[in-house]
């Protein structure tokens, strides 16, 4: 049986994403998973483990305009995806951008950001 280390649990998404470099700018059409800690994308285009991008994640149509963007590094690059993990020098308003996309998929995530403020006490 696995024993799951991650420090922040995934929620599954389906938004687009774009991820930018200074020298591309690459579109997915849709994400795996997200977390406070970061992103799995989809998709065959990938970057170099250690890149430094920036990522915009689209919300729904419905939102037109509207968008999460956050810095972060790829930490992995293989056949499940690329794995970005965000920048722990997040401002607050991208912290809370990002709290408030995953309780907009996962009203289960209040209860996970509740255990995590508890154990940092």
């Amino acid at each position: 049986m696995t024993i799951e280390q991650r420090q922040h649990p995934r929620i599954p998404i389906a938004y687009r994403v774009k991820v930018v470099t200074p020298d591309r700018i690459i579109a997915f059409p849709t994400a795996i998973n997200i977390s406070m800690g970061g992103i799995l994308i989809g998709g065959s285009d990938r970057l170099p483990v250690g890149t430094t991008c920036g990522v915009a994640i689209l919300l729904e149509e419905a939102e037109a305009g509207k968008r999460v963007v956050t810095r972060g590094t790829v930490v992995r690059s293989d056949a499940n995806g690329m794995a970005i993990q965000f920048s722990r020098e997040l401002e607050a308003r991208d912290i809370e951008a990002l709290r408030a996309l995953i309780r907009s998929v996962s009203p289960e995530a209040d209860r996970a950001f509740e255990a995590q403020e508890i154990l940092k006490r």
